[in-house]
């Protein structure tokens, strides 16, 4: 594969700002770290194993979401099939500010065609105000409560077209006032999850460098039996490469 793959994914660490779930604001992954020192794989007093215990919230980080998130009867994340996580599409450079709606009108201004089978991603720029609670706590608070996202017409105009996944850089692909920080009514999710369409959400990395293009986009968690979602690496390789950076 020749031509540059580009990361659109979020940092996995200890300090991340995630869905408290009514109990903790922001509740990070919690890493255990075990180490022999005296005897590993590699030979007795080499010192060099590692391994890790990694407890989270499956909706942490850059992560996709199952219909089954929402509805008992759609797929849940190891019954969604391979063509979701990995397929041509196009990543739409849709600029936002807190708390905004994307509209149908934004989707089509982007002058980018939408497929039957498409992998669609959306850069917002939200992914640029991400902070951490140990870095900023308040910016991680404004970051994860007044993100813009899709409205019920946006997803029902690309569920018309026919996506078959949707990936965003927000921390959900409602915009906020439809979430548990507004109405509660997840209407995008309810639109999605209805034709079994998963969502990736907090996309970030180096969305920027290919928002606008029609790039493969790969977008694979693991085969998570009964899952209701997990963290994943998005890629983007782009079809018409330019130059090297």
């Amino acid at each position: 594969m020749k031509g540059r793959i580009y990361d659109l994914s979020m940092p996995f660490t200890r300090d991340m700002p995630t869905f408290y779930f009514w109990k903790n604001w922001h509740h990070p992954p919690f890493f255990a770290t075990f180490s022999d020192l005296t005897e590993t794989s590699l030979g007795e007093g080499t010192g060099e194993g590692f391994v890790t215990l990694v407890s989270f919230l499956t909706h942490t980080g850059t992560h996709m979401d199952s219909p089954r998130h929402f509805r008992r009867d759609r797929w849940y994340l190891h019954e969604i099939p391979a063509d979701r996580f990995l397929g041509e599409g196009s990543v739409l450079n849709v600029p936002k500010g807190p708390n905004e709606d994307i509209t149908v009108r934004d989707l089509e201004a982007t002058g980018i065609e939408v497929r039957r089978g498409d992998l669609v991603a959306i850069d917002t720029g939200w992914h640029r105000r991400y902070r951490t609670p140990g870095q900023d706590r308040d910016g991680a608070h404004f970051y994860f409560t007044q993100h813009p996202g899709l409205c019920r017409e946006s997803a029902e105009w690309l569920v018309e077209r026919g996506v078959v996944t949707v990936l965003i850089d927000t921390p959900a692909i409602d915009s906020a006032p439809h979430t548990v920080f507004g109405d509660d009514t997840w209407q995008v999710h309810a639109v999605l999850f209805e034709h079994n369409i998963p969502v990736v959400e907090h996309l970030g990395g180096e969305i920027d460098e290919v928002a606008g293009q029609r790039c493969i986009i790969s977008c694979a968690p693991v085969k998570y039996v009964n899952g209701d979602a997990f963290p994943l690496r998005a890629l983007a390789w782009p079809l018409t490469q330019g130059p090297t950076k």
